[in-house]
């Protein structure tokens, strides 16, 4: 299967991605409050784009029920993936709201503009392959972290951990997303299947990114000098 495929291409950066300091930061429940309000600022930022992103595939959509998939996947966006946002909030004794009106980071604004390129190609093949690694690598480092023995209740990420690992015997959105994948695969050329797969491994660099610029905090070199430019059209 094309999802077999993509799993195993992507499993150096998959491993690399558990070993983030980052990712043992929550693993041993210890991750700097800077690190964790960068990281929401910016997927709170990227989320929304997100959004967008699903609206343009269901237009593209002719099955209902892959349309209803992305419906549900928004709304799982804007009612439920909040949760995870409120724990490192709260860990790091900071508000929510306060977080929200960040300017996307370089590596933010690259994954947004990856994911919006895999749009443009209008191949509902290209997109799901571009935004599987988000729900993907997430799923599958809390599966990590929980059979590693990190998932305990004295962990002040527990709940965060327990947010994304996969439920016993229930299906993943993950897995239905692969299962769309290879749908669509079954009927691709050699180059389509490449391109997606390099859309796939593109995004999955780019969630190594995304917890390598939360942990360091690396935004914009010259961000005061964008920040003053605004001041001239107000």
């Amino acid at each position: 299967m094309f999802s077999d495929q993509l799993k195993q291409q992507a499993q150096p950066i998959l491993n690399g991605i558990f070993e983030h300091p980052f990712i043992k930061g929550i693993a041993n429940g210890h991750v700097p409050a800077e690190a964790l309000t960068f990281y929401v600022q910016q997927d709170f930022q990227y989320l929304s784009e997100f959004i967008k992103i699903y609206g343009n595939a269901i237009a593209k959509c002719k099955d209902r029920n892959l349309m209803g998939f992305f419906n549900d996947q928004i709304s799982f966006i804007l009612n439920s993936e909040i949760h995870p946002h409120h724990i490192f909030c709260n860990i790091a004794g900071v508000s929510y709201e306060s977080q929200q009106h960040a300017t996307p980071a370089p590596k933010a604004y690259l994954y947004e503009s990856h994911m919006h390129r895999a749009g443009e190609t209008g191949s509902l093949l290209n997109i799901l392959a571009a935004f599987q690694p988000c729900p993907w690598t997430y799923s599958e480092i809390a599966d990590h972290l929980v059979q590693a023995g990190y998932a305990t209740k004295d962990n002040p990420f527990y709940e965060w951990i327990m947010f994304y690992a996969s439920k016993e015997n229930d299906k993943t959105m993950s897995d239905t997303v692969f299962e769309f994948v290879d749908q669509f695969a079954e009927n691709a050329s050699k180059e389509e299947l490449e391109e997606a797969s390099q859309y796939f491994l593109k995004s999955c660099e780019l969630e190594w990114q995304f917890w390598e610029q939360a942990f360091y905090q690396q935004d914009w070199q010259f961000k005061s000098t964008l920040e003053a430019a605004k001041e001239d059209y107000k």
